[in-house]
């Protein structure tokens, strides 16, 4: 059986399937078998040559990624599919459009198409790690675990590493504030949890969504769109309150802050965080301050490891952690490493989280 991970460059630009191609030899493992210059061209073969992953671009003539990701997603519910999307609103808002008709993550094309090694090194450093992580086969990639050591649905005792400090073992308060952590996968994950959310819940939402600049202002609006919710880009300064919904913006950290009885938004572009900026692990270790023990984390879907030290502050002070299963994961990258730290009080399949939620907020655990 090869090791190899075969995939299909789609793009209508020679150009850009030569430099994603020049980028992936620093990979021998990854091999391009076939190229399409558009997503017709790509369905008609799809059905006659072996592939494990599909890089797709978004904007192409004859058939667009869209349209091109929906058909393929009716013959096959599995295989993986990167969209290659440009950094402005029109590619912002196709690519969630990919998204939502079953592509499971995307990468930003090189912002310095004109300096070739720097276009390079974006696309080594963005797209190899996630094809990676999307595709497992034996002595190729190493990207998470191959099985489970406990029934997903079961609450899993923490226990702390013995350098950590002790982490609370009390009951912990009614909830009071959640704060969401979430990267590939997140935007369908998002809208199938915020749908199942009451709208009385009283109590803020705070969500850190790996994204880029004008994404998390587009989702946001996808989100108040498709869900109950009134979700929004977080603004600095503004009021963190019950009812409220707010989602990190692209390229900036958000934090939390207590001023006097409010509790306020900080955005910050200090240094990445865990290669994220934003990231997970601020978001929440300043949600542990404000919130206490009336705080409840949720790592979703997502690659590497961000959260398990914010999850570590939340536990610390005697909040409560929630992590997504394996089963219903894109990628069970963050909420693995959060159950491998021994942090998470429920590990959940998605559907059951919103419930989870409603009975923490109204004390029923």
């Amino acid at each position: 059986m090869s090791t190899a991970i075969k995939i299909m460059l789609c793009d209508d630009s020679a150009t850009m399937r030569r430099l994603i191609k020049t980028a992936l030899k620093s990979k021998p493992e990854i091999q391009v078998v076939c190229e399409a210059e558009n997503g017709q061209v790509a369905l008609d073969l799809i059905d006659s040559t072996e592939l494990d992953l599909i890089v797709m671009d978004v904007e192409m003539p004859v058939m667009d990624g869209i349209d091109a990701t929906r058909e393929i997603r009716k013959r096959n519910k599995s295989l993986p599919i990167i969209m290659f999307s440009s950094l402005t609103s029109r590619g912002a808002e196709a690519t969630l459009d990919a998204l939502a008709a079953g592509a499971n993550d995307f990468v930003a094309k090189p912002a310095a198409a004109g300096h070739i090694s720097k276009a390079l090194e974006n696309v080594q450093q963005n797209l190899i790690p996630m094809i990676c992580q999307l595709v497992t086969k034996p002595s190729a990639v190493k990207a998470q675990p191959a099985k489970r050591p406990f029934n997903s649905t079961k609450s899993v005792q923490p226990t702390a590493a013995p350098s950590s400090p002790a982490l609370s073992k009390a009951k912990s308060s009614k909830v009071k504030g959640i704060a969401i952590g979430v990267s590939t996968g997140g935007p369908v994950a998002l809208v199938k949890l915020l749908s199942a959310i009451p709208v009385s819940l009283p109590v803020p939402i705070v969500i850190t969504q790996h994204m880029p600049p004008v994404f998390t202002k587009l989702l946001a609006d996808r989100l108040t769109s498709q869900t109950k919710h009134q979700v929004k880009e977080a603004t600095e300064g503004e009021e963190v309150a019950p009812g409220n919904i707010l989602l990190a913006p692209g390229d900036f950290h958000m934090t939390l802050e207590r001023s006097g009885t409010q509790v306020v938004v900080r955005l910050s572009q200090d240094e990445h965080v865990n290669s994220c900026r934003p990231a997970v692990d601020p978001l929440f270790a300043s949600f542990a301050k404000c919130f206490g023990p009336a705080g409840l984390g949720i790592v979703l879907t997502g690659m590497g490891k961000d959260g398990v030290e914010g999850a570590r502050k939340i536990k610390q002070v005697g909040g409560r952690v929630f992590a997504q299963d394996q089963d219903s994961s894109v990628v069970w990258g963050m909420p693995s490493a959060v159950i491998k730290a021994g942090l998470a009080d429920q590990v959940l399949p998605l559907a059951e989280v919103a419930s989870a939620i409603t009975d923490a907020v109204q004390d029923l655990n």
